[in-house]
């Protein structure tokens, strides 16, 4: 969730209402897990196998998986070794670490160690080799492995035509109740392993694959969505003191499953962000109704439009050139009732929150 101090909205209803379903999508219907190793390098760290259409090639052929921890900080939680080759450094040199297991350096895009550890940092990956037994070809698109056939010392993970068994399709949300009834996008042998309505941890495993590693099933509850907001620009006249903009947004319901209700009551709420507070003022949920709304209901597959109003001052503001404004931002979200002060994440947390970048310019100032 975003850690970010909210504007304060006027005129928001505060109602009881029952716990909201919150639970999290971690692989798409129809798919299994993406990332799923079907080959591994071996004992050697290197990848001799190409993979097959389908499959997605993480370390190249005839190189280490990449970007593995090659060395960690020593006793003196100081960063004594400087990176070589295309090993990449982590933490700078001289710089203190967190502790001990702290990487600093890994071995880069090839996969490869090419430096020595200096004074007491560890050196986790010998110099010249790989690690061992790390990814080599991994599930693409579909999660189901193409590769059958391993080169070299490579090592078969994932059988070919099968998809990694029992993976999480759905976790435990914020409210921490478990809402989502398996295989309710399709028929399917995804387990559910907390019963709908019991409840559960956050991250908790919800609803697993099953046997076949295919999911069937989709998150239940809100799930509220803003459009990308475009950037914003404000002229500031000469002589005026300030000047203002109204913005809109596109409120969309893309909640799914058979409990979701006919409507979803929403309210919209923003930060200060690096603008600084003062700078939104005349929220409204609803702006093709007459007057401030704090909240709106929006039908179930709906969509609907929000607006605010930014100003920006001369005093916060100074360009020296039409060429040059001043740029600042804040983030404005979509946030069912049911679920404050958490947004909702029936699919996809992100899509409750869009970015507005403001361009100002202020024509007292040139």
């Amino acid at each position: 969730m975003r850690a970010h101090q909210f504007v304060a909205v006027t005129g928001v209803v505060l109602l009881a209402v029952a716990s909201a379903v919150a639970d999290q999508q971690q692989i798409a219907s129809g798919t299994g897990q993406q990332d799923s190793v079907v080959i591994s390098t071996g004992a050697d760290g290197i990848c001799d196998t190409t993979a097959a259409s389908g499959d997605i090639q993480f370390a190249a052929v005839g190189s280490g998986s990449p970007n593995r921890t090659e060395i960690r900080c020593g006793t003196n939680k100081l960063v004594d070794t400087v990176a070589a080759g295309d090993d990449v450094q982590l933490i700078a040199f001289g710089a203190a670490c967190k502790n001990t297991s702290t990487a600093v350096i890994d071995t880069g895009e090839n996969g490869i160690a090419d430096t020595t550890a200096v004074s007491d940092d560890t050196q986790v990956v010998a110099v010249g080799t790989a690690a061992a037994n790390q990814s080599c070809v991994i599930t693409g698109a579909d999660g189901v492995a193409q590769t059958a056939a391993p080169a070299g010392d490579d090592v078969q993970q994932l059988a070919a035509g099968a998809a990694e068994i029992n993976t999480a399709v759905i976790l435990c949300g914020p409210n921490l109740i478990a809402e989502t009834t398996a295989n309710n996008v399709d028929a399917g042998d995804d387990v559910q392993l907390v019963a709908v309505n019991d409840p559960c941890t956050a991250n908790q495993v919800v609803v697993d694959s099953g046997a076949d590693g295919i999911a069937t099933t989709r998150a239940e509850g809100p799930d509220l969505r803003i459009g990308v907001a475009k950037a914003a620009r404000i002229k500031i006249p000469a002589g005026q003191p300030s000047a203002s903009k109204r913005l809109t947004f596109k409120i969309t319901n893309t909640e799914f499953g058979a409990a979701a209700p006919a409507t979803r009551l929403y309210e919209i709420t923003t930060t200060s962000g690096s603008c600084g507070g003062g700078v939104v003022s005349q929220v409204d949920a609803d702006a093709t109704t007459p007057g401030l709304q704090a909240t709106a209901n929006i039908a179930l597959g709906g969509t609907m439009k929000a607006s605010l109003v930014a100003t920006m001052k001369l005093q916060n503001v100074t360009t020296v050139a039409g060429n040059n404004p001043y740029r600042c931002s804040f983030d404005v979200s979509v946030v069912a009732i049911d679920t404050i002060p958490d947004v909702d994440d029936g699919a996809n947390e992100e899509g409750n929150t869009t970015t507005v970048d403001l361009e100002v310019s202020d024509r007292n100032d040139y």
